[in-house]
């Protein structure tokens, strides 16, 4: 699935409520490692707030981060297309204007 995709459906399900805070998410996040060096690492952590772009979360490190729809890996411990298909959500077709 596309990250184009993951993150039409993650808005999607935002609007309807699904993200939430109280919901459990792992999010790919950059983070600072030995040496000031910035990689990547999954964090799991609990929502506290949805806005249109993403997500805040406590992650496990008790820090409250944002983490865009785009980087989210898992949601309940179920990838985004899967947690979508359990709710019966699928992606609508493209408005044109």
């Amino acid at each position: 699935m596309s990250s184009n995709n993951v993150i039409e459906l993650s808005k999607l399900l935002a609007k309807k409520n699904l993200i939430a805070p109280g919901v459990t998410i792992s999010a790919n996040l950059k983070v600072r490692g030995f040496g000031g060096v910035l990689m990547n690492s999954v964090k799991r952590g609990v929502i506290t707030s949805v806005d249109e772009e993403g997500v805040k979360a406590m992650f496990e490190n008790r820090q409250h981060r944002y983490a865009k729809f785009e980087e989210l890996m898992d949601i309940e411990g179920m990838d985004v297309a899967r947690y979508a298909q359990a709710y019966k959500i699928k992606p609508g077709p493209k408005k044109k204007k």
